[in-house]
């Protein structure tokens, strides 16, 4: 049965990191006076040299139309580049035709998409260099917009009215080349990379939780025997992209669904998809009922899931990131190693470029008021629409 789901972002965050009295009760024992410029300084994810610790977390932008990106999209990338980021993660793309959310998700799901593609990383690399830009592939599974939509089971995610069909192992297999046949095509496209998507009750997603995941297949059961799609993912994907085109993914570290991942099943599950070959872990959270993402409040959200790892591969936080006294506060610490933003960089793509430089505010001008999602889901490109009272 589902636990009932905080209704605003201080009561999640209470449930997540405990009492919350200030700033204090965030750092969780880091020393004041850490070293401030420690999230500016260079890193290193597998083979990809970053010139900062600040990641763009992947942002669907709504900008595809028939075989490539929109000039605002690729505006977008532009800006982006032009901000200071370390690292880019673009908006999920789609592996398969039936894995789309909609009509405007990106496409790498076959050869002729290559062309439009590379403009991303084109005009990436054009603009700055040292930024580095990795394409996320997703399906979308249970929440695909086609008539039967699919899942490792036929559990759905709790307070949704689609009720998935059981994938057949024949059908993982198939999605698994999918997965591998998307890497190999952002290669060629030009992208420094490429991130299995494994969050947000996604299909990924939904194999590795264990609430909709209760196969008695090879594909489900134990922690390990839930990644072993990812494991399959990653071991097709290095025969087709070779062994130094870095491979990272995004996981939930809590469904907030009662029986799904939470914080004390995380740990182990990402060591298995540690295992599994990818080479960083994004920490996140979310469900496809909770979408209506928490605003307001203290941050980040998600840093006591992130400090309960051990793993060996650089670590991304994301979710809650706002305000840069926290971040070096967090850094000083030495973990997590890199810090993700999505809705902040929807406001504002330069906001690392004026905290490097000491200009504006310490603070994201983000609101988390959360229009520029609803613009999302009404087809709308993705742009902060705090002005639009409407939607």
């Amino acid at each position: 049965m589902p636990f009932s789901i905080p209704n605003t972002r201080r009561e999640f965050l209470t449930a997540a990191t405990g009492a919350l009295p200030g700033i204090a009760g965030l750092t969780m024992g880091i020393p004041p006076g850490a070293d401030s410029r420690l999230i500016f300084s260079e890193g290193r994810i597998a083979g990809l040299h970053l010139r900062n610790r600040l990641v763009r977390s992947a942002t669907a932008e709504n900008a595809w139309r028939d075989a490539g990106m929109t000039e605002e999209g690729i505006s977008l990338y532009r800006d982006l580049a032009e901000g200071g980021v370390g690292l880019i993660i673009t908006g999920y793309m789609a592996v398969m035709a039936a894995g789309r959310s909609s009509d405007l998700q990106t496409r790498i799901d076959d050869d002729r998409f290559v062309a439009g593609l590379r403009r991303i990383p084109a005009v990436v690399h054009e603009t700055d260099r040292d930024c580095k830009v990795v394409a996320q592939i997703a399906h979308t599974g249970m929440q695909a917009r086609v008539t039967e939509p699919v899942g490792p089971t036929t559990t759905p995610w709790p307070g949704t009215k689609v009720k998935p069909r059981a994938l057949t192992e024949k059908e993982v297999r198939e999605i698994v080349s999918s997965f591998a046949q998307a890497a190999h095509r952002a290669r060629e496209a030009g992208f420094d990379g490429v991130q299995i998507h494994g969050a947000h009750g996604y299909l990924i997603s939904s194999f590795l939780s264990p609430y909709t995941n209760t196969r008695t297949d090879q594909y489900g059961g134990s922690a390990g025997k839930r990644a072993g799609i990812v494991r399959e993912i990653v071991e097709q994907a290095r025969e087709l992209v070779g062994p130094d085109f870095p491979i990272l993914i995004k996981m939930n570290c809590d469904d907030l669904v009662e029986g799904g991942v939470d914080i004390q099943s995380f740990p182990a599950l990402a060591g298995e998809i540690e295992r599994a070959g990818v080479q960083a872990v994004e920490v996140s959270g979310n469900n496809p009922v909770r979408e209506k993402t928490i605003a307001g409040g203290d941050q980040p959200y998600f840093l006591k899931y992130a400090q309960k790892l051990t793993l060996k591969v650089p670590v991304i936080l994301t979710g809650g990131n706002r305000s840069i006294e926290h971040l070096e506060r967090i850094a000083g610490a030495g973990f997590p190693h890199f810090f993700g933003f999505a809705r902040p960089l929807i406001r504002e793509p330069g906001l690392p470029a004026l905290w490097k430089e000491g200009r504006g505010a310490p603070e994201a001008a983000c609101i988390s008021c959360n229009r520029c999602i609803r613009g999302f889901g009404k087809g709308m490109f993705t742009r902060c629409r705090v002005t639009e009272l409407d939607l």
